[in-house]
């Protein structure tokens, strides 16, 4: 922390609860992610279901395993897919 010029909080639990979740993807372009709604579909972010299903593939593929084992930002990456 020597060396920080800005310190960002929130007040939205990302920093006291130590959650986070997933607003934007970038896919060529970026896309705002609904998340407030529990109820989006991956129809709502993709022309095309082999998008999903290579998205999904790398946030696996890149996690280091459960939702509950994994660190804060792993965790997001796993819920979003787990909505989808």
């Amino acid at each position: 922390m020597g060396g920080a010029n800005n310190i960002c909080s929130d007040k939205t639990g990302t920093l006291t609860m130590n959650k986070m979740t997933v607003t934007d993807i970038w896919a060529g372009y970026s896309i705002k992610v609904k998340v407030n709604d529990e109820t989006y579909d991956w129809k709502d972010y993709f022309d095309n279901k082999s998008h999903i299903n290579l998205i999904t593939q790398a946030i696996c593929c890149n996690t280091i395993g459960s939702i509950k084992e994994a660190s804060a930002t792993e965790q997001a990456m796993l819920n979003f897919v787990s909505k989808i």
